[in-house]
């Protein structure tokens, strides 16, 4: 099955642009660079302005991209950019990024009944 097809059956959206493709699932987007075969999850950054409901949703965020980088495992880089943080992880070709976030996206599920 295609990460496509798998993220479509989640009831998650996927959108294809130019070298990227866009995973939004409830609320969480990240991207996969198909021109690097590396995944970049963001997180944000609070700046103090937040309201609680916004604390509570970067939460969420950070659990999410914290969990999924959790299945991807090492080697993670971190970028600042603005107010978030990107956590990047390159993999050697695009069918092992595939086969890894599946397998992330299937463990997160756990994390979903928790929250």
């Amino acid at each position: 099955m295609s990460l496509a097809d798998y993220v479509k059956k989640r009831g998650f959206e996927v959108e294809e642009a130019e070298n990227k493709l866009v995973i939004k699932m409830e609320g969480y987007s990240f991207y996969i660079d198909k021109a690097s075969n590396e995944i970049v999850l963001p997180i944000p950054l609070p700046t103090g302005k937040e309201s609680l409901d916004d604390l509570v949703e970067m939460g969420i965020r950070y659990a999410r991209a914290a969990r999924i980088t959790q299945s991807l495992g090492e080697p993670v880089t971190y970028e600042l950019n603005n107010n978030m943080v990107l956590i990047k992880r390159r993999f050697s070709n695009m069918q092992e990024l595939e086969q890894k976030l599946i397998k992330a996206l299937e463990g997160i599920e756990s994390l979903r009944y928790f929250l």
